[in-house]
């Protein structure tokens, strides 16, 4: 699993510039927002499977899945009634831990949040183990830095999976 989230990682940064320019880009090779729509073909267009829905508030919120990961992109700060664009996304990821969150599962929290610089880490009120990686377009945002902000939460992933030696059913 490993491999296919390397593999994708690289399929996102070589395509997605060219897949997804024209849905958002502004004149000047910036965006300060993006549609719920323009994501789910942003993901689409590379192979990623990915469901567009809608929160309480009627903001996108859209479903995805890499390799056998499900994650959630949750938007914040959105303007429009039909079709809104939003500034904020909020990337996230729960998993149910095998025998219910305890104090070393918080402390794996913790050595997660200290050893990487992106992603945050942490058992939710539910208790389930969460790791999550905002994107801020809020003020123009070029495509080069989001395609980047997708490769790093590819890597967040696999890093929060792989890289702690405790396995997790999603």
């Amino acid at each position: 699993m490993v491999t296919r989230l390397r593999v994708i990682a690289a399929i996102l940064c070589a395509g997605i510039i060219a897949a997804a320019a024209p849905a958002y880009a502004q004149e000047d090779d910036t965006f300060n927002s993006i549609t719920g729509q323009n994501l789910v073909t942003l993901l689409e267009s590379q192979g990623i499977a990915a469901t567009l829905t809608q929160d309480s508030y009627g903001d996108p919120l859209i479903r995805a899945e890499v390799g056998n990961l499900a994650f959630s992109i949750i938007t914040y700060n959105c303007n429009g009634d039909s079709n809104p664009a939003c500034a904020r996304l909020q990337l996230a990821a729960q998993f149910r831990l095998p025998n219910g969150a305890n104090e070393s599962d918080i402390a794996i929290m913790n050595a997660y949040n200290q050893q990487y610089l992106f992603g945050r880490a942490y058992i939710d009120p539910y208790g389930l183990a969460t790791v999550d990686y905002s994107i801020n377009l809020n003020h123009g945002i070029t495509e080069d830095n989001l395609v980047d902000d997708f490769v790093i939460w590819i890597h967040v992933l696999d890093n929060f999976v792989t890289g702690l030696g405790w396995s997790v059913s999603t």
